[in-house]
Protein backbone atom coordinates (compact mmCIF):
# COMPACT_ATOMS: atom_id res chain seq x y z
CA UNK A 1 0.00 0.00 0.00
CA UNK A 2 1.05 3.00 -1.02
CA UNK A 3 -0.55 6.34 0.57
CA UNK A 4 0.11 10.21 -1.63
CA UNK A 5 -0.86 13.31 -2.33
CA UNK A 6 -2.11 14.18 -5.25
CA UNK A 7 1.27 15.65 -6.58
CA UNK A 8 2.18 12.13 -6.37
CA UNK A 9 4.48 13.19 -2.77
CA UNK A 10 4.53 10.03 -1.04
CA UNK A 11 3.75 9.55 2.95
CA UNK A 12 2.93 5.89 3.70
CA UNK A 13 4.97 3.20 1.93
CA UNK A 14 4.69 -0.34 3.93
CA UNK A 15 7.12 -2.99 4.00
CA UNK A 16 5.31 -5.03 1.10
CA UNK A 17 5.15 -1.72 -0.79
CA UNK A 18 9.30 -1.81 -0.94
CA UNK A 19 9.31 -5.63 -1.75
CA UNK A 20 7.41 -5.39 -4.92
CA UNK A 21 8.83 -2.36 -6.21
CA UNK A 22 12.33 -3.01 -4.70
CA UNK A 23 12.29 0.66 -3.82
CA UNK A 24 13.21 1.39 0.36
CA UNK A 25 10.93 3.79 2.16
CA UNK A 26 13.60 6.58 2.25
CA UNK A 27 14.16 6.60 -1.03
CA UNK A 28 10.22 6.62 -1.82
CA UNK A 29 9.74 9.73 0.61
CA UNK A 30 11.88 11.62 -1.48
CA UNK A 31 10.78 10.75 -4.89
CA UNK A 32 7.32 10.98 -6.28
CA UNK A 33 5.08 8.24 -7.70
CA UNK A 34 6.05 8.30 -11.28
CA UNK A 35 9.35 7.32 -10.57
CA UNK A 36 9.19 5.04 -7.63
CA UNK A 37 6.32 2.88 -9.41
CA UNK A 38 6.77 3.30 -13.51
CA UNK A 39 4.18 1.29 -14.60
CA UNK A 40 3.46 -0.25 -18.31
CA UNK A 41 1.20 -1.52 -20.15
CA UNK A 42 -0.19 -5.27 -19.22
CA UNK A 43 -1.32 -6.10 -23.38
CA UNK A 44 -0.22 -4.74 -26.15
CA UNK A 45 -2.87 -1.64 -27.14
CA UNK A 46 -3.89 -1.10 -23.72
CA UNK A 47 -2.54 2.13 -22.01
CA UNK A 48 -0.33 2.52 -19.28
CA UNK A 49 -0.82 4.26 -16.04
CA UNK A 50 0.93 7.55 -14.82
CA UNK A 51 0.29 7.87 -11.49
CA UNK A 52 1.16 11.13 -11.44
CA UNK A 53 -1.48 13.01 -14.05
CA UNK A 54 -4.33 14.19 -11.65
CA UNK A 55 -6.43 15.09 -14.38
CA UNK A 56 -6.86 10.71 -15.12
CA UNK A 57 -7.32 10.50 -11.50
CA UNK A 58 -11.49 10.53 -11.54
CA UNK A 59 -11.33 7.98 -14.13
CA UNK A 60 -8.75 5.48 -12.34
CA UNK A 61 -11.52 6.31 -9.19
CA UNK A 62 -13.74 4.21 -10.86
CA UNK A 63 -11.61 1.20 -11.82
CA UNK A 64 -10.31 -1.47 -9.78
CA UNK A 65 -8.00 -4.23 -10.22
CA UNK A 66 -6.27 -2.77 -12.96
CA UNK A 67 -3.68 -5.28 -14.60
CA UNK A 68 -0.13 -3.36 -14.92
CA UNK A 69 3.91 -4.16 -15.12
CA UNK A 70 5.46 -2.46 -12.78
CA UNK A 71 9.59 -1.29 -13.85
CA UNK A 72 11.85 -2.28 -11.26
CA UNK A 73 15.00 -0.66 -10.59
CA UNK A 74 17.16 -4.30 -11.29
CA UNK A 75 15.17 -4.90 -14.55
CA UNK A 76 12.72 -6.91 -13.70
CA UNK A 77 8.90 -6.16 -15.02
CA UNK A 78 6.53 -7.55 -12.25
CA UNK A 79 2.80 -7.86 -13.31
CA UNK A 80 0.69 -6.22 -10.44
CA UNK A 81 -3.24 -5.48 -9.92
CA UNK A 82 -3.80 -1.92 -8.53
CA UNK A 83 -6.20 0.26 -7.63
CA UNK A 84 -6.44 3.81 -7.03
CA UNK A 85 -8.91 5.52 -4.03
CA UNK A 86 -9.40 9.36 -4.11
CA UNK A 87 -10.49 10.39 -0.59
CA UNK A 88 -13.75 11.81 -0.17
CA UNK A 89 -12.20 14.68 1.73
CA UNK A 90 -11.32 16.97 -0.30
CA UNK A 91 -9.12 18.52 2.22
CA UNK A 92 -6.88 15.42 2.93
CA UNK A 93 -5.37 16.02 -0.54
CA UNK A 94 -4.92 12.12 -0.59
CA UNK A 95 -4.71 9.05 -2.59
CA UNK A 96 -4.30 5.29 -1.72
CA UNK A 97 -2.56 3.05 -3.76
CA UNK A 98 -2.82 -0.94 -3.47
CA UNK A 99 -1.40 -3.49 -5.23
CA UNK A 100 -0.31 -6.63 -5.25
CA UNK A 101 2.01 -9.02 -7.09
CA UNK A 102 0.27 -11.36 -9.70
CA UNK A 103 3.22 -13.58 -10.96
CA UNK A 104 1.79 -16.87 -9.31
CA UNK A 105 -1.42 -16.39 -9.93
CA UNK A 106 -0.87 -15.70 -13.60
CA UNK A 107 1.24 -18.95 -13.68
CA UNK A 108 -1.63 -20.74 -12.31
CA UNK A 109 -4.30 -19.40 -15.00
CA UNK A 110 -1.54 -19.91 -17.42
CA UNK A 111 -2.35 -23.45 -16.48
CA UNK A 112 -5.87 -23.61 -16.16
CA UNK A 113 -5.44 -21.94 -19.83
CA UNK A 114 -3.48 -24.70 -21.09
CA UNK A 115 -5.76 -27.55 -19.53
CA UNK A 116 -8.55 -25.77 -20.62
CA UNK A 117 -7.49 -25.56 -24.51
CA UNK A 118 -4.14 -27.61 -25.12
CA UNK A 119 -4.09 -31.65 -24.68
CA UNK A 120 -1.45 -32.67 -21.79
CA UNK A 121 -0.53 -35.87 -23.85
CA UNK A 122 0.24 -34.02 -26.79
CA UNK A 123 0.62 -30.44 -25.96
CA UNK A 124 -1.54 -30.08 -29.18
CA UNK A 125 -4.57 -27.19 -29.23
CA UNK A 126 -7.43 -30.01 -28.01
CA UNK A 127 -11.09 -30.04 -29.02
CA UNK A 128 -12.09 -26.80 -27.15
CA UNK A 129 -9.48 -24.47 -29.11
CA UNK A 130 -9.80 -26.38 -32.46
CA UNK A 131 -14.05 -25.60 -32.85
CA UNK A 132 -12.52 -22.02 -31.30
CA UNK A 133 -10.34 -21.48 -34.47
CA UNK A 134 -12.81 -23.44 -36.59
CA UNK A 135 -15.52 -20.88 -35.56
CA UNK A 136 -13.15 -18.02 -36.67
CA UNK A 137 -12.38 -19.43 -39.67
CA UNK A 138 -15.70 -19.58 -40.53
CA UNK A 139 -16.80 -16.22 -39.49
CA UNK A 140 -14.00 -14.80 -41.96
CA UNK A 141 -15.44 -16.55 -44.34
CA UNK A 142 -19.39 -14.67 -43.86
CA UNK A 143 -16.96 -11.21 -43.70
CA UNK A 144 -16.44 -11.61 -47.57
CA UNK A 145 -12.88 -13.73 -46.96
CA UNK A 146 -12.90 -15.18 -50.59
CA UNK A 147 -10.20 -18.36 -49.75
CA UNK A 148 -11.03 -21.95 -49.49
CA UNK A 149 -10.16 -24.07 -46.59
CA UNK A 150 -10.97 -27.36 -44.98
CA UNK A 151 -11.11 -29.80 -42.07
CA UNK A 152 -9.11 -33.47 -41.86
CA UNK A 153 -10.37 -35.76 -39.32
CA UNK A 154 -7.73 -38.58 -38.80
CA UNK A 155 -8.22 -41.72 -36.88
CA UNK A 156 -5.22 -44.38 -36.30
CA UNK A 157 -6.22 -47.92 -37.37
CA UNK A 158 -4.95 -50.80 -35.01
CA UNK A 159 -4.28 -48.85 -31.83
CA UNK A 160 -6.05 -50.92 -29.61
CA UNK A 161 -3.90 -53.95 -30.66
CA UNK A 162 -0.89 -51.82 -29.76
CA UNK A 163 -2.38 -50.87 -26.21
CA UNK A 164 -3.40 -54.90 -25.45
CA UNK A 165 -0.14 -55.83 -27.08
CA UNK A 166 2.60 -53.63 -25.36
CA UNK A 167 0.34 -51.19 -22.42
CA UNK A 168 -1.64 -48.41 -22.75
CA UNK A 169 1.78 -46.29 -21.73
CA UNK A 170 3.63 -47.63 -24.84
CA UNK A 171 -0.03 -46.90 -26.62
CA UNK A 172 0.16 -42.72 -25.15
CA UNK A 173 3.74 -42.46 -26.58
CA UNK A 174 2.70 -43.51 -30.16
CA UNK A 175 -0.18 -41.07 -29.82
CA UNK A 176 2.09 -38.48 -28.59
CA UNK A 177 4.97 -38.92 -31.63
CA UNK A 178 1.76 -39.22 -33.91
CA UNK A 179 0.71 -35.80 -33.05
CA UNK A 180 4.41 -34.30 -33.20
CA UNK A 181 4.50 -35.89 -36.72
CA UNK A 182 1.63 -34.60 -37.81
CA UNK A 183 2.35 -31.28 -36.02
CA UNK A 184 5.56 -30.82 -37.84
CA UNK A 185 3.92 -31.58 -41.93
CA UNK A 186 1.41 -28.75 -40.97
CA UNK A 187 2.01 -24.58 -41.87
CA UNK A 188 2.63 -22.23 -39.04
CA UNK A 189 -1.17 -21.05 -39.76
CA UNK A 190 -2.90 -24.56 -39.52
CA UNK A 191 -4.42 -25.94 -36.22
CA UNK A 192 -3.33 -29.55 -35.43
CA UNK A 193 -5.79 -30.70 -32.58
CA UNK A 194 -6.01 -34.22 -30.73
CA UNK A 195 -9.77 -34.11 -30.93
CA UNK A 196 -10.15 -37.44 -28.79
CA UNK A 197 -8.63 -40.67 -27.80
CA UNK A 198 -7.04 -41.54 -31.22
CA UNK A 199 -8.75 -38.89 -33.44
CA UNK A 200 -6.33 -36.25 -34.86
CA UNK A 201 -8.47 -32.89 -36.27
CA UNK A 202 -6.29 -30.76 -38.72
CA UNK A 203 -7.72 -27.20 -39.64
CA UNK A 204 -6.18 -26.61 -43.39
CA UNK A 205 -6.41 -22.46 -43.42
CA UNK A 206 -6.59 -21.26 -46.34
CA UNK A 207 -5.97 -24.08 -48.91
CA UNK A 208 -6.19 -24.28 -52.56
CA UNK A 209 -8.75 -25.96 -53.37
CA UNK A 210 -9.40 -30.24 -52.95
CA UNK A 211 -6.27 -30.51 -54.77
CA UNK A 212 -4.30 -28.66 -51.23
CA UNK A 213 -5.97 -30.52 -49.06
CA UNK A 214 -5.38 -34.02 -50.50
CA UNK A 215 -1.98 -32.85 -50.93
CA UNK A 216 -1.04 -32.35 -46.79
CA UNK A 217 -3.33 -35.43 -46.17
CA UNK A 218 -0.76 -37.59 -48.49
CA UNK A 219 2.18 -35.90 -46.23
CA UNK A 220 0.47 -36.16 -43.32
CA UNK A 221 -0.20 -40.15 -43.90
CA UNK A 222 3.32 -40.70 -45.29
CA UNK A 223 4.53 -38.86 -41.89
CA UNK A 224 2.60 -41.48 -39.80
CA UNK A 225 3.25 -44.58 -41.57
CA UNK A 226 7.14 -44.72 -40.90
CA UNK A 227 8.09 -46.93 -38.21
CA UNK A 228 7.88 -46.01 -34.79
CA UNK A 229 10.09 -47.48 -32.11
CA UNK A 230 8.23 -49.08 -28.89
CA UNK A 231 10.79 -49.70 -26.24
CA UNK A 232 12.06 -52.92 -27.81
CA UNK A 233 9.39 -53.10 -30.47
CA UNK A 234 9.01 -51.59 -34.19
CA UNK A 235 5.48 -50.49 -35.16
CA UNK A 236 4.19 -49.34 -38.19
CA UNK A 237 0.55 -47.42 -37.90
CA UNK A 238 -1.47 -46.09 -40.75
CA UNK A 239 -4.02 -43.61 -40.03
CA UNK A 240 -7.75 -43.10 -42.10
CA UNK A 241 -8.82 -39.37 -43.27
CA UNK A 242 -11.89 -37.77 -43.75
CA UNK A 243 -11.70 -34.66 -45.38
CA UNK A 244 -14.19 -31.97 -46.34
CA UNK A 245 -13.61 -28.84 -48.21
CA UNK A 246 -15.12 -25.35 -47.08
CA UNK A 247 -15.97 -23.32 -50.12
CA UNK A 248 -18.47 -20.99 -48.27
CA UNK A 249 -21.39 -23.70 -48.08
CA UNK A 250 -20.96 -24.48 -44.57
CA UNK A 251 -22.49 -22.24 -41.72
CA UNK A 252 -21.43 -23.89 -38.39
CA UNK A 253 -18.52 -25.80 -37.07
CA UNK A 254 -21.36 -28.45 -36.18
CA UNK A 255 -21.92 -28.96 -39.76
CA UNK A 256 -18.09 -29.00 -40.95
CA UNK A 257 -17.47 -31.77 -38.19
CA UNK A 258 -19.93 -33.84 -38.95
CA UNK A 259 -19.49 -34.40 -42.51
CA UNK A 260 -15.63 -34.70 -41.69
CA UNK A 261 -16.26 -37.51 -39.47
CA UNK A 262 -18.82 -38.83 -41.51
CA UNK A 263 -15.95 -38.67 -44.86
CA UNK A 264 -13.51 -40.28 -41.93
CA UNK A 265 -16.14 -42.94 -41.33
CA UNK A 266 -16.73 -43.79 -45.16
CA UNK A 267 -12.73 -44.46 -45.48
CA UNK A 268 -12.37 -46.51 -42.44
CA UNK A 269 -15.30 -48.91 -44.03
CA UNK A 270 -13.77 -48.45 -48.09
CA UNK A 271 -9.95 -49.00 -46.97
CA UNK A 272 -8.31 -48.32 -43.76
CA UNK A 273 -4.84 -46.57 -44.16
CA UNK A 274 -6.63 -43.96 -46.92
CA UNK A 275 -8.31 -40.85 -47.54
CA UNK A 276 -11.81 -39.84 -48.18
CA UNK A 277 -13.24 -36.73 -49.28
CA UNK A 278 -16.68 -35.81 -48.14
CA UNK A 279 -19.44 -35.15 -50.68
CA UNK A 280 -23.34 -35.09 -51.17
CA UNK A 281 -23.83 -38.39 -51.12
CA UNK A 282 -22.34 -39.24 -47.80
CA UNK A 283 -24.79 -36.88 -46.84
CA UNK A 284 -27.88 -38.77 -47.73
CA UNK A 285 -26.62 -41.50 -46.72
CA UNK A 286 -26.05 -40.50 -43.48
CA UNK A 287 -29.56 -39.41 -43.49
CA UNK A 288 -31.00 -42.79 -44.76
CA UNK A 289 -28.73 -44.44 -41.89
CA UNK A 290 -30.43 -42.52 -39.10
CA UNK A 291 -33.92 -43.25 -40.31
CA UNK A 292 -33.04 -46.58 -40.83
CA UNK A 293 -31.90 -46.64 -36.97
CA UNK A 294 -35.14 -44.69 -36.14
CA UNK A 295 -37.17 -46.96 -37.85
CA UNK A 296 -35.57 -50.16 -36.50
CA UNK A 297 -35.44 -48.73 -32.87
CA UNK A 298 -39.63 -48.44 -33.45
CA UNK A 299 -40.07 -51.73 -35.26
CA UNK A 300 -38.66 -53.31 -32.06
CA UNK A 301 -40.80 -51.66 -30.03
CA UNK A 302 -43.53 -52.07 -32.20
CA UNK A 303 -43.25 -55.62 -32.71
CA UNK A 304 -42.99 -55.10 -36.36
CA UNK A 305 -40.38 -57.90 -37.22
CA UNK A 306 -40.95 -61.35 -38.19
CA UNK A 307 -39.12 -64.60 -38.24
CA UNK A 308 -39.56 -67.25 -40.97
CA UNK A 309 -38.54 -70.42 -40.98
CA UNK A 310 -36.76 -72.31 -44.17
CA UNK A 311 -36.34 -76.23 -43.95
CA UNK A 312 -32.68 -77.64 -43.51
CA UNK A 313 -33.15 -81.39 -44.87
CA UNK A 314 -31.35 -84.49 -44.46
CA UNK A 315 -29.75 -85.47 -47.37
CA UNK A 316 -29.16 -89.01 -47.16
CA UNK A 317 -32.45 -90.25 -45.30
CA UNK A 318 -34.25 -87.00 -47.20
CA UNK A 319 -36.26 -85.89 -43.63
CA UNK A 320 -36.54 -83.08 -42.33
CA UNK A 321 -33.59 -82.02 -40.30
CA UNK A 322 -34.04 -78.95 -38.95
CA UNK A 323 -35.16 -75.48 -39.68
CA UNK A 324 -32.95 -71.96 -39.39
CA UNK A 325 -34.68 -68.93 -38.05
CA UNK A 326 -34.58 -65.64 -40.56
CA UNK A 327 -35.72 -62.45 -39.35
CA UNK A 328 -37.58 -60.34 -42.02
CA UNK A 329 -39.10 -56.51 -41.65
CA UNK A 330 -42.11 -55.63 -43.79
CA UNK A 331 -41.42 -51.91 -43.65
CA UNK A 332 -44.24 -49.71 -43.80
CA UNK A 333 -43.85 -47.36 -46.26
CA UNK A 334 -40.51 -49.19 -48.06
CA UNK A 335 -42.35 -52.15 -48.05
CA UNK A 336 -40.00 -55.63 -47.02
CA UNK A 337 -36.27 -54.33 -46.27
CA UNK A 338 -33.43 -56.54 -46.78
CA UNK A 339 -31.48 -57.79 -43.60
CA UNK A 340 -27.96 -57.09 -45.58
CA UNK A 341 -29.40 -53.36 -45.35
CA UNK A 342 -30.84 -53.12 -41.73
CA UNK A 343 -28.75 -56.43 -40.01
CA UNK A 344 -25.56 -53.90 -40.31
CA UNK A 345 -27.44 -50.72 -39.07
CA UNK A 346 -28.18 -52.70 -35.98
CA UNK A 347 -24.46 -54.18 -35.74
CA UNK A 348 -23.39 -50.61 -35.57
CA UNK A 349 -25.70 -48.73 -32.93
CA UNK A 350 -26.35 -51.67 -30.59
CA UNK A 351 -29.86 -52.45 -31.75
CA UNK A 352 -28.48 -55.56 -32.42
CA UNK A 353 -28.78 -56.61 -28.69
CA UNK A 354 -32.52 -56.26 -28.10
CA UNK A 355 -33.12 -57.07 -31.58
CA UNK A 356 -30.70 -60.53 -31.65
CA UNK A 357 -33.10 -61.14 -27.60
CA UNK A 358 -36.37 -60.63 -29.38
CA UNK A 359 -34.85 -63.06 -32.43
CA UNK A 360 -34.39 -65.61 -29.53
CA UNK A 361 -37.16 -65.38 -27.46
CA UNK A 362 -39.79 -65.25 -30.76
CA UNK A 363 -38.50 -68.58 -31.70
CA UNK A 364 -38.42 -70.54 -28.49
CA UNK A 365 -42.13 -69.49 -27.98
CA UNK A 366 -42.87 -70.85 -31.78
CA UNK A 367 -41.37 -73.98 -30.96
CA UNK A 368 -43.33 -73.96 -27.90
CA UNK A 369 -46.30 -73.61 -29.73
CA UNK A 370 -44.97 -76.90 -32.14
CA UNK A 371 -44.52 -79.06 -29.33
CA UNK A 372 -47.98 -78.80 -27.79
CA UNK A 373 -49.29 -79.22 -31.15
CA UNK A 374 -47.36 -83.04 -30.64
CA UNK A 375 -44.02 -81.72 -32.96
CA UNK A 376 -41.57 -82.42 -29.93
CA UNK A 377 -38.50 -83.11 -32.27
CA UNK A 378 -38.42 -79.60 -33.75
CA UNK A 379 -35.14 -77.76 -33.77
CA UNK A 380 -34.57 -74.33 -35.03
CA UNK A 381 -30.96 -72.30 -35.61
CA UNK A 382 -30.83 -68.95 -34.89
CA UNK A 383 -27.65 -66.56 -35.95
CA UNK A 384 -25.98 -64.48 -32.96
CA UNK A 385 -23.81 -61.33 -34.05
CA UNK A 386 -20.91 -60.15 -32.98
CA UNK A 387 -21.75 -58.12 -30.53
CA UNK A 388 -24.47 -60.63 -28.79
CA UNK A 389 -20.95 -62.13 -27.71
CA UNK A 390 -19.95 -58.84 -25.61
CA UNK A 391 -22.30 -59.45 -23.25
CA UNK A 392 -23.23 -63.10 -21.67
CA UNK A 393 -24.81 -64.58 -24.10
CA UNK A 394 -25.18 -68.09 -22.21
CA UNK A 395 -27.24 -66.87 -19.34
CA UNK A 396 -30.01 -64.92 -21.75
CA UNK A 397 -30.35 -67.84 -23.56
CA UNK A 398 -30.53 -69.86 -20.28
CA UNK A 399 -32.82 -67.32 -19.18
CA UNK A 400 -35.24 -67.74 -22.62
CA UNK A 401 -34.97 -71.28 -22.38
CA UNK A 402 -36.53 -71.59 -18.97
CA UNK A 403 -39.11 -68.75 -19.91
CA UNK A 404 -40.63 -70.21 -22.47
CA UNK A 405 -40.12 -73.64 -21.38
CA UNK A 406 -38.18 -74.95 -24.40
CA UNK A 407 -35.31 -77.68 -24.40
CA UNK A 408 -31.88 -76.60 -25.09
CA UNK A 409 -32.01 -79.77 -27.49
CA UNK A 410 -34.95 -77.94 -29.82
CA UNK A 411 -32.37 -74.77 -30.28
CA UNK A 412 -29.15 -74.60 -32.26
CA UNK A 413 -27.05 -71.29 -32.71
CA UNK A 414 -25.19 -70.01 -35.52
CA UNK A 415 -22.01 -68.15 -35.23
CA UNK A 416 -19.98 -67.24 -38.35
CA UNK A 417 -16.41 -67.51 -38.68
CA UNK A 418 -15.63 -63.47 -38.22
CA UNK A 419 -17.45 -63.98 -34.75
CA UNK A 420 -15.44 -66.77 -33.77
CA UNK A 421 -12.45 -65.54 -34.74
CA UNK A 422 -12.92 -62.30 -32.37
CA UNK A 423 -11.72 -62.62 -28.74
CA UNK A 424 -11.17 -66.22 -29.57
CA UNK A 425 -10.43 -66.96 -26.04
CA UNK A 426 -13.72 -65.24 -24.56
CA UNK A 427 -15.81 -66.61 -27.85
CA UNK A 428 -14.43 -70.26 -26.72
CA UNK A 429 -15.62 -69.90 -23.09
CA UNK A 430 -19.05 -68.82 -23.80
CA UNK A 431 -19.82 -71.45 -26.71
CA UNK A 432 -18.59 -74.18 -24.51
CA UNK A 433 -21.36 -72.80 -22.06
CA UNK A 434 -23.72 -72.74 -24.44
CA UNK A 435 -22.75 -76.58 -25.78
CA UNK A 436 -22.89 -77.72 -22.05
CA UNK A 437 -26.47 -76.58 -22.15
CA UNK A 438 -27.16 -78.59 -24.82
CA UNK A 439 -27.35 -76.27 -27.71
CA UNK A 440 -25.76 -77.59 -30.99
CA UNK A 441 -23.24 -74.92 -32.71
CA UNK A 442 -22.57 -74.08 -36.16
CA UNK A 443 -20.22 -72.18 -38.28
CA UNK A 444 -21.96 -70.37 -41.13
CA UNK A 445 -20.94 -69.30 -44.31
CA UNK A 446 -18.08 -71.27 -44.01
CA UNK A 447 -15.04 -70.66 -46.49
CA UNK A 448 -15.72 -67.07 -47.10
CA UNK A 449 -14.27 -65.89 -43.34
CA UNK A 450 -10.43 -66.21 -42.15
CA UNK A 451 -11.02 -68.46 -39.34
CA UNK A 452 -7.44 -70.87 -38.59
CA UNK A 453 -8.02 -74.70 -38.29
CA UNK A 454 -6.10 -74.73 -34.76
CA UNK A 455 -8.58 -72.28 -33.62
CA UNK A 456 -11.39 -73.95 -35.21
CA UNK A 457 -10.51 -77.76 -33.70
CA UNK A 458 -10.91 -75.76 -30.35
CA UNK A 459 -14.39 -74.42 -30.15
CA UNK A 460 -17.30 -76.90 -29.67
CA UNK A 461 -18.70 -77.02 -33.37
CA UNK A 462 -21.29 -79.61 -34.63
CA UNK A 463 -21.74 -78.64 -38.19
CA UNK A 464 -20.06 -76.29 -40.74
CA UNK A 465 -21.76 -74.93 -43.00
CA UNK A 466 -20.83 -74.37 -46.51
CA UNK A 467 -21.46 -70.73 -48.07
CA UNK A 468 -23.99 -70.54 -51.11
CA UNK A 469 -20.98 -68.17 -53.14
CA UNK A 470 -19.46 -71.81 -53.47
CA UNK A 471 -22.56 -73.61 -54.16
CA UNK A 472 -24.06 -71.51 -56.88
CA UNK A 473 -21.67 -72.59 -59.31
CA UNK A 474 -21.06 -76.24 -58.48
CA UNK A 475 -22.09 -77.83 -61.36
CA UNK A 476 -19.72 -75.74 -63.69
CA UNK A 477 -16.81 -74.32 -62.30
CA UNK A 478 -14.48 -76.71 -60.63
CA UNK A 479 -13.24 -74.54 -58.83
CA UNK A 480 -16.25 -74.30 -56.50
CA UNK A 481 -16.63 -77.87 -56.53
CA UNK A 482 -13.10 -78.93 -55.27
CA UNK A 483 -13.56 -76.29 -52.78
CA UNK A 484 -17.21 -77.67 -51.52
CA UNK A 485 -15.48 -81.45 -51.68
CA UNK A 486 -12.73 -80.22 -49.45
CA UNK A 487 -14.92 -78.70 -47.01
CA UNK A 488 -17.13 -81.43 -46.60
CA UNK A 489 -13.97 -84.05 -46.16
CA UNK A 490 -12.15 -82.16 -43.91
CA UNK A 491 -15.68 -81.63 -42.02
CA UNK A 492 -16.19 -85.53 -41.70
CA UNK A 493 -12.73 -85.46 -41.00
CA UNK A 494 -12.91 -83.50 -37.49
CA UNK A 495 -16.38 -85.55 -36.89
CA UNK A 496 -18.76 -82.75 -38.03
CA UNK A 497 -21.79 -82.37 -40.13
CA UNK A 498 -21.75 -80.34 -43.13
CA UNK A 499 -24.63 -78.33 -44.40
CA UNK A 500 -24.94 -76.33 -47.94
CA UNK A 501 -27.15 -73.46 -48.19
CA UNK A 502 -28.18 -72.01 -51.09
CA UNK A 503 -29.19 -75.34 -53.07
CA UNK A 504 -31.31 -74.42 -55.53
CA UNK A 505 -31.02 -77.12 -58.40
CA UNK A 506 -31.14 -81.01 -59.00
CA UNK A 507 -27.36 -80.97 -60.38
CA UNK A 508 -26.39 -78.88 -57.15
CA UNK A 509 -27.85 -81.51 -54.73
CA UNK A 510 -26.78 -84.47 -56.67
CA UNK A 511 -23.26 -82.79 -56.72
CA UNK A 512 -23.21 -82.81 -53.01
CA UNK A 513 -25.01 -86.11 -52.19
CA UNK A 514 -22.01 -87.57 -54.20
CA UNK A 515 -19.49 -85.97 -52.16
CA UNK A 516 -21.12 -86.80 -48.68
CA UNK A 517 -22.52 -83.56 -48.21
CA UNK A 518 -24.44 -83.93 -44.77
CA UNK A 519 -27.73 -81.73 -45.03
CA UNK A 520 -29.01 -79.04 -47.84
CA UNK A 521 -30.93 -76.00 -47.44
CA UNK A 522 -32.76 -73.24 -50.03
CA UNK A 523 -34.92 -72.76 -52.91
CA UNK A 524 -34.81 -75.79 -54.45
CA UNK A 525 -36.60 -77.48 -51.41
CA UNK A 526 -38.32 -74.46 -49.42
CA UNK A 527 -38.09 -70.61 -49.52
CA UNK A 528 -38.25 -69.38 -45.79
CA UNK A 529 -42.13 -69.10 -44.80
CA UNK A 530 -43.50 -67.49 -41.68
CA UNK A 531 -44.58 -69.91 -38.64
CA UNK A 532 -48.70 -69.92 -40.25
CA UNK A 533 -46.98 -71.79 -43.61
CA UNK A 534 -44.73 -73.87 -41.99
CA UNK A 535 -47.79 -75.75 -39.81
CA UNK A 536 -48.94 -77.09 -42.19
CA UNK A 537 -45.51 -78.34 -44.33
CA UNK A 538 -45.01 -79.68 -40.87
CA UNK A 539 -47.97 -82.23 -40.59
CA UNK A 540 -47.50 -83.32 -43.66
CA UNK A 541 -43.62 -83.01 -43.87
CA UNK A 542 -43.81 -86.96 -44.00
CA UNK A 543 -45.31 -86.91 -47.43
CA UNK A 544 -42.68 -84.80 -48.38
CA UNK A 545 -39.78 -86.94 -47.47
CA UNK A 546 -41.06 -89.78 -49.30
CA UNK A 547 -41.09 -87.71 -52.59
CA UNK A 548 -37.61 -86.61 -51.60
CA UNK A 549 -36.38 -89.72 -51.08
CA UNK A 550 -37.22 -90.89 -54.67
CA UNK A 551 -34.86 -87.68 -55.64
CA UNK A 552 -32.36 -88.87 -53.78
CA UNK A 553 -31.49 -92.63 -54.40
Amino acid sequence: MIAADLEGQIYVFNPMAEKITGQSLRHARRSTLSKIMPLEAFEAGEPSIELDKVEDFSRWKSMLDIRQYLMRPDGQRVPIEISVNILEDIKSNLMVITFRDISQQLSYEATIRKNAFFDNLTDLPNRSLFVDRLESSLNRRKRGKPQEFAVLFMDLDGIGVINDGLGHEQGDRLISEIGHRIDKTSRPDDTVSRFSSDVFAVLLDPVDAANGAIQACRRILRAVEQPIQLGATSVNVTASVGIVLNHGNYKTTEEMIRDADTALHRAKLDAKGSYVMFDSDMHRDVKKFLERKNDIQKAIHDGSFRVHYQPIIDLQSGKLSSMEALIRWLHPVDGMVSPAEFIPIAEETGLILPLGEWVLRSVCRQIKQWNTRGMNDIKVAVNLSARQFENNIPTLVGEILAETDVSAESLGLEITEGVAMKNVDNNIRMLEELNALGIDISIDDFGTGYSSLAYLKRFPLHTLKIDRSFIQDITHNSDDREITKAIIAMGQNLNLKVLAEGVETEGQLEILRDSGCDYIQGYYFSRPMPASEMLPFLQDRYLINEQLMELVE
